[in-house]
């Protein structure tokens, strides 16, 4: 791996899917850009394109000086990278994307492109408080069916769940809702002594549920 060539490549103004095949290539490659030999379906594994994609991808860079292919029959084709082209590019002009017919192909979205719901979500607030259900919702039923106090029991268990994940919601009550639909799947009826299941992936919160009620019915069997 050649961390110097790495760094150079990362800096270059050129196409995104060239820029991925060239920063694999220095990858394999020592600082003086031998010693690399991947074949195409490893390179087309590590970019995450197709191989036709990847040998577009070879031919351009080839043409454009960054590296010289020696292939050889019978055995992977050795990649010699150019050191002073991947620093010191000079300006290229883009790869062509015109095909038969003089149709072009669209633009790519950048690589960095994020969903804008992504964009607008958050951590849970310190003070988020979920907004009661409105009558006759099914979320409403299920929490009319809930012993006294699991209410407020399930809304810790929600914020403290997910601020240890570090989970981002764009809509905090809307996350709450499918917290509450989810609850019939591990809440059980309550049997008399038999403390509710906490919600699964919250095993410290649990412990300390299940620790709490046999103190209390410790506590009243001492009584």
């Amino acid at each position: 791996m050649s961390i110097k060539l790495m760094s150079a490549a990362w800096e270059l103004d050129i196409p995104s899917t060239e820029k991925m095949v060239l920063l694999c290539l220095c990858d394999f490659a020592n600082d003086e850009g031998h010693s690399c030999h991947p074949s195409v379906g490893t390179l087309s594994k590590k970019t995450s394109k197709d191989e036709r994609t990847v040998q577009r991808a070879l031919k351009w860079l080839e043409e454009n000086r960054f590296l010289k292919r020696d292939v050889r029959p019978g055995t992977s084709t050795a990649y010699i990278l150019n050191p002073r082209q991947i620093v010191t590019p000079v300006k290229l002009s883009p790869p062509s994307n015109r095909r038969g017919g003089g149709d072009t192909t669209p633009p790519k979205p950048p690589m960095n492109h994020q969903d804008k719901n992504t964009k607008r979500a958050r951590v849970i607030p310190d003070d988020w408080k979920p907004v009661p259900f409105g009558r006759g919702s099914k979320c409403c039923e299920i929490i009319a069916l809930w012993p006294s106090g699991e209410l407020e029991t399930q809304i810790e268990h929600f914020t403290a769940h997910h601020r240890g994940k570090g989970s981002r919601f764009v809509d905090w009550q809307d996350a709450w809702k499918t917290w509450v639909l989810n609850s019939r799947k591990w809440l059980r009826p309550q049997r008399q002594g038999t403390p509710p299941a906490a919600p699964p992936g919250n095993d410290y919160l649990a412990h300390l549920t299940a620790k709490r009620q046999r103190e209390q019915q410790a506590h009243a069997g001492s009584t």
